[in-house]
């Protein structure tokens, strides 16, 4: 799963929201911190997780937006999902303005494809903050669940016009490209994504998907073995390594035909 942190926003991008074109590739843990951009949240101390019981002073109470995303995001990493929820419930209860706790609880409906209510949520974090190009990558992917790919596009487009170096907005459009048959588009945007960051597995993967489309094969195999130098999953290590075997083979029967020839 990728995470993509900007502004205080933690996107939760899954399976469904953000498509790796040849599979999901769930398990780009890796590519967690190289895409994160800036973010600006302060160090914080995890809170002890659990809901305040009868006459118990509520923990909660005296913490500010950030401080409250931080012990949502915190239940979330160790699978608490409805805690997460519930503390998200409490601080838009609290602070019913502030688009990043709309867009934290809209994220965590995305994950569990509560597709109705993730995009309520993300409409009314765009309405409150409309130039954050990390809440229109995800109202995106939201849209993209309803199957309104040119909503999603759209969005992708802004979320690009206002940050061209935003790797989400570009990774996501790339594969929205690729999907829709429009390969020298996809290319550009997986290829943006390896100048802005040229130690990031996942774009290297599905750049090679594209050379290989395309009929460019070297260019393919060379990206599928710079991902495997960069990815650290022995399962997607092995794809790559299967897709690259295979285009070579298919390389040299082709060689070997026309040598014949």
């Amino acid at each position: 799963m990728i995470n993509v942190k900007q502004y205080r926003i933690r996107l939760v991008a899954t399976a469904t929201s953000l498509s790796f074109l040849i599979a999901p590739l769930q398990f780009l843990q890796a590519a967690d911190e190289p895409v994160a951009q800036a973010s600006t949240v302060p160090p914080f101390s995890v809170i002890k997780p659990g809901r305040p019981h009868g006459g118990q002073h509520d923990p909660h109470s005296t913490l500010g937006p950030d401080k409250l995303i931080a012990v949502a995001l915190q239940h979330r990493a160790e699978g608490r999902y409805p805690e997460a929820l519930d503390v998200m419930d409490q601080a838009i209860s609290k602070y019913p303005k502030n688009a990043d706790l709309f867009t934290i609880r809209g994220s965590l409906r995305l994950e569990q494809k509560r597709l109705t209510e993730a995009l309520q949520d993300l409409e009314t974090a765009a309405s409150l903050d409309p130039a954050n190009p990390a809440i229109l990558v995800n109202r995106a992917q939201a849209y993209k669940g309803f199957g309104r790919n040119k909503d999603a596009l759209r969005d992708l487009n802004r979320a690009i016009e206002l940050n061209p170096d935003f790797l989400a907005a570009r990774f996501n459009r790339g594969a929205m490209y690729h999907s829709q048959g429009e390969l020298e588009k996809a290319l550009v945007d997986f290829s943006h994504c390896i100048a802005v960051d040229p130690h990031l597995a996942a774009p290297y993967f599905n750049r090679a998907s594209t050379y290989e489309a395309l009929g460019q094969n070297e260019n393919a195999i060379a990206d599928f073995r710079r991902f495997i130098e960069l990815n650290d999953n022995k399962e997607w290590d092995k794809t790559a390594q299967q897709l690259v075997d295979k285009l070579e083979a298919s390389h040299k029967k082709n060689k070997n035909k026309n040598n014949s020839g």
